[in-house]
Formats: structure tokens, sequence, C-alpha cells
């Protein structure tokens, strides 16, 4: 009797990504990219290789190597907006809070390359690329709302003092946007040297803290 043949099995099959998957995929990969060589090292071919799509899937998504680096730098700063409009929300006391949330903003922009991403993009004259994708005036909008309720429970509802106006907030929101988004660019440090510097006379650590008193203490008078 002739020994039957071996079956061969059919490698099984691979699941086929979702829409969103893709998407996924593809901006993590491109994220990687950013943080090691900002936005000029990002190549849309060996994102797609990383990824496991193929380039024309990658443009399919995205349109270009701009509008992907818009879409990584947008989804890092919506992450970085929910979790700061929550900790806005619940009206942080003391200029120490205030620190820790402008350290936080000062860690995402440096670590994650999207400072330079966002000048990047402004500077190639990429239209997505202004203050809302840093959103500023919604921030603002909710430190003004928790500025108001704060500035009625103290003085009472019936108190002649005049409540502080949303474009003195704004301005007040936009000052420390501003000037952490030009101090991360110049970062060359990639954080190990930060927390050692806190010591150092005029170290940006400390200008971070002194930025924070100053926020917190023009607001308070409002």
């Amino acid at each position: 009797m002739m020994p039957r043949s071996p079956v061969s099995k059919a490698p099984p099959s691979r699941r086929r990504r979702t829409a969103e998957e893709a998407r996924d995929a593809i901006l993590d990969a491109a994220e990687i990219q950013l943080v090691a060589a900002g936005p000029a090292g990002i190549r849309l071919q060996e994102v797609a290789a990383v990824a496991g799509l193929s380039h024309p899937t990658v443009l399919h998504h995205f349109g270009s190597r701009e509008g992907l680096v818009e879409a990584v730098v947008a989804r890092a700063l919506d992450s970085l907006h929910a979790g700061l409009l929550a900790a806005v929300q619940m009206a942080p006391e003391g200029p120490d809070k205030v620190a820790e949330l402008l350290d936080r903003v000062y860690d995402t922009l440096v670590t994650g390359g999207h400072a330079r991403a966002v000048l990047w993009l402004a500077l190639e004259g990429y239209g997505g690329a202004t203050l809302d994708q840093l959103h500023v005036r919604s921030l603002a909008l909710a430190v003004h709302e928790v500025r108001c309720a704060l500035h009625k429970e103290r003085n009472g509802k019936a108190s002649r003092k005049r409540l502080p106006t949303f474009e003195d907030t704004y301005f007040t929101v936009l000052l420390p946007a501003l000037a952490l988004l030009a101090m991360s660019v110049m970062d060359r440090t990639g954080g190990s040297a930060r927390k050692a510097a806190r010591d150092e006379e005029c170290a940006p650590p400390r200008f971070r803290e002194w930025l924070a008193r100053v926020v917190h203490g023009h607001l308070e008078q409002g």
C-alpha cells in the first residue's frame, strides 16, 4: 500500500485590518520616526513598511507627507488636551498644580517631537498648523468658566466687581502656550537633564515654576 502523501495545509489567512486599525498603525509608525528624526525624517515608504501596509494605502488615508505629520501631531495634542481639560475643570489650587500642568505640556511637546512638527508645518505654510491645533481657545474657555465661577463664589453674585473678560483669560492661557512651544523646540536634552537643571539659576524648569506663579497669581486676582 502506497503511503499517503502529506496534505499541505494552506497558511492561515491574515485578518483584514479595518480602516481605523490601518490608520492607527500608520500613525504609530510615523510617530516613531517623528520622535527619532523630526518631521523631515518621516518617509512614507518607511512608514508603510513599519506599519505593514502599502505606500498607496498610506496616501489613501493621509494624502501626503504633510497630511500625515499634521495627523500625528493632532492626535498627540488631542490626547494632551483631553487630560488638561479635565485638570482645568477641577480648578487646581496653588501655583504648584499649575506648574504640574505646564510640565505635562512641556514633556509632551519635547519627548514626542510635536513642538518641532507644529512649527515645521507652520513654516511650510500648511493650513492646519495654527493656534487652533494647540487648543488654546477651548482651554481658555474652560479656564474662563472656572475663573468666573470662583469670582462669583468669592465676591457674591450681587457684587459690583466686574467679571474678568474672556480676552484677558485667553491671553493668560496663550502666554504659557507660546512660551512652552518655543522652549520645547530649543530643548536638546531630550528630558534627561531637566530634573538636574531644576536647581540651576535661570534653568527652564525654574522658568516654568516662575511662569506658573505668574499665571496663577493673575488668575487669582481676577
